[in-house]
């Protein structure tokens, strides 16, 4: 064997080795199951069912419980679920209190606070759990909110001064 082809094998072994590392990277890095979670909550922070709609598995599950309401949705009845709830609240604010990753299941904590269809500010507690596969698919959403708190303006009182 010469000494030529001896590097080229050992210049395309290397080659292989790198691309193969390199695929091995971009799956872990890019299918992260935090960096998808955190993905997900933007788009309901900004209301876009779209790029909601194409983070889920065809086949993924969306529970929600609101109050003593639970509600269930699978596959194509989770976008509706997401305008529904886009229909009732428009969020003013969305932040993340706690996160935290265990393998492939990401849980958290956040707290909405929301403009409601009625026209009152409301604040939404929601415990969160999200399963993502190894292609970055959200395969099953748990989504637990207290009853919404309500904040309503108090009006105040004006009285006449008599200026007699």
């Amino acid at each position: 064997m010469g000494a030529t082809f001896r590097k080229h094998l050992t210049s395309a072994t290397c080659a292989i080795a790198l691309v193969c590392s390199l695929n091995l990277y971009k799956r872990d890095v890019a299918r992260n199951p935090l960096d998808v979670a955190q993905n997900h909550w933007e788009a309901i922070a900004t209301e876009d069912t779209e790029r909601l709609s194409t983070g889920y598995r065809e086949d993924a599950i969306l529970n929600q419980s609101h109050g003593l309401v639970a509600e269930t949705y699978q596959g194509q009845s989770i976008s509706a679920a997401w305008e529904q709830f886009f229909s009732q609240y428009t969020i003013e604010d969305f932040k993340v209190v706690a996160k935290e990753r265990r393998n492939r299941l990401v849980a958290a904590e956040f707290k909405i606070t929301a403009k409601s269809d009625r026209g009152s500010t409301v604040f939404l507690w929601v415990s969160y759990q999200v399963h993502v596969d190894a292609t970055g698919k959200i395969t099953q959403e748990v989504w637990q909110a207290n009853s919404e708190f309500v904040v309503q303006a108090i009006p105040t009182q004006r009285t006449e001064v008599d200026r007699g």
